[in-house]
């Protein structure tokens, strides 16, 4: 598998900025925009060159389910065209999130995110934007959440063969769809569950942890960086390894500091089970 992570060092070329990610042992890139061609195509090549693959590009928060439909549907046109800009790149993938019902925002709790209608009108957007752009190379993916759809491997798995377009994948985030003192206990089997239902599907998976403070009124589950909770990376750098091809792994939510502390733990559970990253052998470790 590759894996890759956000830059924080700064750089002036896109010579330097594919040596960091060497230095940081990323096979894998988060593919950023460039507005001018002439610079896409050289970035496009440089990265290619020195075997980095430009994993996935966003298309966050951004609301197909927005109740004004007027601005629903600028959503789903803006979708649209980072879509075609992630293929242009030739990304894995071009990574959208479910909607939220509500009017000019995104991202609130609301029950009706859950419902069948919020349902079939994700399958809706979904085939309308595939069958706008027609990627040949980038998968269409939508990020699993806890509040929105898709909020579990089930329900994932019920888009992918309702939308039944070959543009359409899987990325996978563990963390934010374990929801349970259950699923946070159990959570090795619950990333078992989660590969066996979609791993055909699985293109991309984000890497980050998660904690559940012993005491509490209420049930509390907490997102933290890499490395930094209990999420059993043994487990999931196995079950990613099994898949071929093997999904990218991106690390996010952090900052250059946890950044450090996660790539060490993360070589070093790859190294206890016998996984190595592709495109790491330029790696130089911090000190």
């Amino acid at each position: 598998m590759r894996l890759g992570g956000p830059i924080f060092q700064p750089f002036t070329t896109i010579a330097a900025e594919v040596a960091l990610h060497q230095q940081l042992g990323f096979g894998a890139a988060y593919c950023r925009y460039i507005a001018d061609k002439t610079q896409r195509s050289a970035y496009k090549q440089a990265f290619a060159e020195a075997d980095i693959v430009l994993a996935e590009f966003g298309a966050y928060c951004i609301n197909i389910l927005d109740t004004n439909p007027v601005l629903r549907q600028q959503n789903v046109d803006e979708i649209c065209r980072r879509l075609a800009y992630a293929d242009e790149m030739g990304a894995r993938c071009c990574v959208m999130h479910g909607g939220s019902v509500e009017t000019g925002d995104w991202g609130n709790a609301n029950p009706l995110n859950m419902s069948e209608q919020s349902f079939y009108q994700t399958v809706t957007a979904i085939q309308s934007i595939l069958d706008h752009v027609q990627p040949t190379t980038t998968k269409l993916v939508i990020e699993t959440e806890s509040y929105l759809l898709p909020d579990s491997p089930e329900i994932y798995a019920r888009l992918i063969e309702a939308v039944d377009r070959p543009g359409f994948a899987v990325h996978l985030d563990p963390v934010n769809i374990i929801a349970s003192p259950r699923q946070f206990y159990y959570n090795a089997q619950y990333i078992k569950q989660c590969f066996s239902i979609l791993g055909p599907w699985i293109v991309s998976c984000h890497a980050k942890d998660i904690t559940m403070p012993a005491k509490h009124a209420t049930v509390q589950i907490n997102e933290t960086f890499i490395g930094d909770g209990m999420l059993d990376y043994a487990t999931y750098l196995t079950e990613i390894e099994k898949l071929n091809p093997a999904p990218t792994l991106m690390i996010e939510h952090l900052d250059e500091q946890q950044l450090h502390q996660g790539l060490q733990f993360i070589f070093a559970q790859a190294d206890a089970i016998g996984i190595t990253f592709e495109g790491a052998s330029h790696r130089t470790p911090a000190s």
